[in-house]
């Protein structure tokens, strides 16, 4: 009767491992959105206070239906390989949000002079982010990119493109 009963068991394994294999296999790759792919790369100049520098490329939002879009719908390993900076006309205050978002994320927040003056860690489905002072730039990454980077409040970031 045991025998039976991990035969069968078994057998299930296998059928469901099969399904799911065949499912992962024939999926097809997620496209991100046209509206995403719209926007422009450039480069971020990184100048930390200690003297040291790097760049960061990164996807440019520019466009208010671009800054919309964000990190919306697309599939983390694009979240993780292509940070997003918001580029603004003027300072201002902003509000962000993290539906349909699939990771958590590191923004920051960038002044007129490029400083990042406040930091802070978004989760999927959050809302009511963002700093109460006026900012022209914020940048996205992938969650604990931002101290892979150095990235943290006083650091200078300026895009470059």
């Amino acid at each position: 009767m045991k025998r039976w009963i991990f035969r069968i068991a078994g057998g299930l394994l296998l059928a469901g491992s099969i399904l799911l294999a065949n499912q992962w296999l024939t999926a097809e790759p997620v496209e991100p959105p046209d509206v995403w792919q719209s926007m422009a790369v450039g480069e971020v100049q990184i100048q930390r206070p200690d003297g040291s520098s790097a760049t960061l490329p990164v996807r440019i939002a520019q466009t208010a239906s671009q800054r919309a879009q964000g990190m919306q719908h697309l599939p983390a390993a694009i979240i993780r390989e292509h940070p997003i900076w918001f580029a603004f006309n003027q300072p201002q205050v902003v509000s962000w949000h993290m539906r349909n978002v699939a990771l958590p994320l590191d923004i920051l927040y960038i002044d007129a002079s490029g400083r990042i003056i406040g930091r802070e860690v978004m989760q999927p489905n959050g809302t009511g982010y963002g700093i109460n002072a006026p900012i022209t730039a914020a940048l996205e990454l992938a969650a604990g990119q931002a101290a892979d980077y150095g990235l943290e409040v006083g650091v200078r970031l300026r895009l470059g493109r």
